[in-house]
């Protein structure tokens, strides 16, 4: 199946489209998003396809609202990375990492490596 044939709203098994609230897996199905997506309600056209980076622009907002857990990624001061995929977000009790890279939340220790040793990225190994 060609990239093309993917509804670009379909990531990892869940439904991101600026439509919906939050990511959901709920209205995932194999009939609805690949070949047939531009049927799907929750599709939005947006013109002139955009690849890599250039997508994930339009997603920064979503990923401020996906929950993250507090005990492990939540950092109490303030710490910066060299790296330009790099996030520090501030929330009421602290701060949260994000990776543009990886489009998710990383954990405190994750954020501490990214700090020490963003020029050979040790978070894409893992």
């Amino acid at each position: 199946m060609q990239k093309r044939d993917i509804c670009p709203f379909y990531k990892n098994g869940y439904c991101i489209s600026p439509m919906l609230d939050s990511p959901s897996d709920i209205v995932v199905s194999a009939n609805r998003c690949f070949k047939t997506y531009k049927t799907c309600r929750y599709y939005v056209d947006q013109g002139e396809e955009k690849q890599g980076l250039e997508n994930f622009q339009q997603y920064e907002k979503i990923d401020q609202d996906i929950k993250f857990y507090p005990k492990i990624s939540l950092i109490q001061e303030k710490i910066d990375s060299g790296c330009e995929f790099f996030q520090l977000m501030k929330t009421e009790n602290g701060f949260i990492a994000s990776c543009k890279i990886l489009n998710r939340i990383i954990t405190e220790s994750q954020a501490q490596l990214c700090s020490k040793y963003w020029q050979t990225c040790p978070l894409r190994r893992i």
